[in-house]
């Protein structure tokens, strides 16, 4: 699906001013240490999220609650671990981390239900449950195209290196 993600200059404002009450909070920061797509930062992964989902709605002008959908998306991938790590004693990072995500954002952020159930089924169907809302399938989808993304431009990298590296 190819679509272009442009704001116009108050939804991009009100992007802006919501996700700064979250992105430079000191455990949120945190997030930056940790890689989720190559070199990727779990920080930087779950802000083009939130844009894309963000994007996704206005575009289609659905009617949402935008800043939960924001704050949802945001704190999607809430962990504080590298899940690349074997030896780190977590397996299945996959299935069960929507559920540490929910966890600390409760605990930091003080999350309502619907950003809860917003959340919780973003992996599907990697987990068997789908989303349960509507901004939770935004979020799911979002969160696969923002991985794809990711990983073209890991490829594509790739590629380049190693081309420069024949000539």
């Amino acid at each position: 699906m190819k679509t272009k993600f442009i704001l116009s200059g108050n939804d991009l404002a009100f992007f802006f001013e919501e996700i700064k009450k979250i992105i430079y909070t000191k455990d949120y920061l945190e997030l930056k240490k940790y890689h989720h797509h190559g070199k990727i930062s779990t920080y930087s992964h779950s802000i083009k999220v939130a844009y894309l989902a963000f994007c996704y709605g206005k575009k289609r002008k659905l009617k949402l609650n935008y800043k939960e959908l924001i704050r949802s998306a945001l704190l999607h991938d809430l962990y504080f671990y590298d899940w690349h790590d074997k030896h780190n004693g977590i397996h299945l990072h996959g299935l069960f981390h929507p559920k540490k995500a929910v966890k600390n954002a409760t605990r930091l952020y003080n999350i309502n239900k619907k950003e809860k159930r917003n959340m919780a089924h973003h992996m599907f169907p990697l987990t068997l449950i789908p989303p349960t809302t509507k901004a939770g399938w935004i979020i799911c989808l979002c969160d696969k195209m923002a991985t794809a993304k990711d990983y073209k431009a890991m490829k594509l990298k790739k590629r380049a290196l190693k081309n420069l590296k024949t000539t």
